[in-house]
Formats: structure tokens, sequence, C-alpha cells
């Protein structure tokens, strides 16, 4: 069993954090997101597309464009990001045998204990908000951007 987001996934999100963690109303272009997000310039556009049409960014064409958050980093989820981006995660294939288990089979031995683990996976996403990830990120970068630590004469020997 994989739990892995794909790269489109992973690219909309960090262009998603981006925007949420501008402190003003962020707006930027494919290009700036390719080269602040890391992002392979040819995937920026289908993925800037998806998160318009999903409702997550508003897209302004032309000279003095861009895309800026639609919603309210408070208001969305990263359940609701990797579903706008993934579709749904919800797997209903059983674990074993690959039969299914929604009544019309005898459920299999690991049954519940899935249906729980998809739960506390479902439900840990579905906490995390666009704006609590935004902050964590951010702690992250200003982590990332101290000096390394340079040892006291005393601990050095």
């Amino acid at each position: 069993m994989r739990l892995t987001l794909t790269r489109r996934c992973e690219y909309g999100i960090r262009i998603l954090l981006y925007l949420a963690g501008s402190k003003s109303e962020a707006r930027a272009t494919a290009a700036e997101f390719a080269t602040i997000c890391d992002i392979p310039p040819g995937n920026v556009p289908p993925i800037v597309s998806q998160l318009r049409r999903e409702g997550l960014l508003t897209c302004t064409p032309g000279r003095g464009g861009g895309c800026s958050l639609a919603v309210r980093p408070e208001d969305v989820s990263l359940l609701d990001i990797i579903q706008a981006l993934e579709g749904t995660l919800d797997e209903e294939r059983c674990l074993l045998d690959s039969r299914r288990c929604h009544g019309r089979d005898a459920e299999c031995a690991l049954h519940d204990t899935w249906l729980e683990a998809k739960s506390g996976v479902f439900g840990a996403l579905a906490r995390l908000s666009l704006a609590e990830a935004a902050e964590r990120n951010e702690r992250i970068l200003n982590v990332n951007r101290l000096p390394m630590r340079i040892p006291l004469q005393s601990e050095s020997r």
C-alpha cells in the first residue's frame, strides 16, 4: 500500500501554500509559480486550471493578471485540496483478494480496521486547514534560513 501524493497534487499544494502564506492579497502568474514554487513550467497551467475549476483559485488573464486564492485559507482543508486534485480518495476495494466489502459479499477480516485507518487519515487531512499548513510551512522555512549554529568552545571539547 502506498500513501503518497502525485506530483500534480504536490505542486498544487505548493502553489496554494505560497498564496496562503503571502501577507497580502497575493497574485502570481504561471511563470512566477514555476520559479517560486520550484515547479516545472509546463506543469503549472494544467494544475492552475484544475484549481480554478474546483473553486480554489481565481485567475485573471492578460497583462497584470494572475491567480489568487478564491477561498479563505481557514475555510479549506488539506483533504479538500487533495480531493480537488486527485479525485475521491475513498478506496472501496477490499484489502484481501480484491473483492469489495460493501454488503454484497462477506466482509474481509481486515474490513473494520481498514475503515478505522481510512477514517483516521481522512480526519487528520480534514482537520488541517490551508491556513495552518501555511503557518507550519512558514515556520519551517524560517528555521531553514537560520545560519548554522556554531558550538560554544565549551561544547566542542
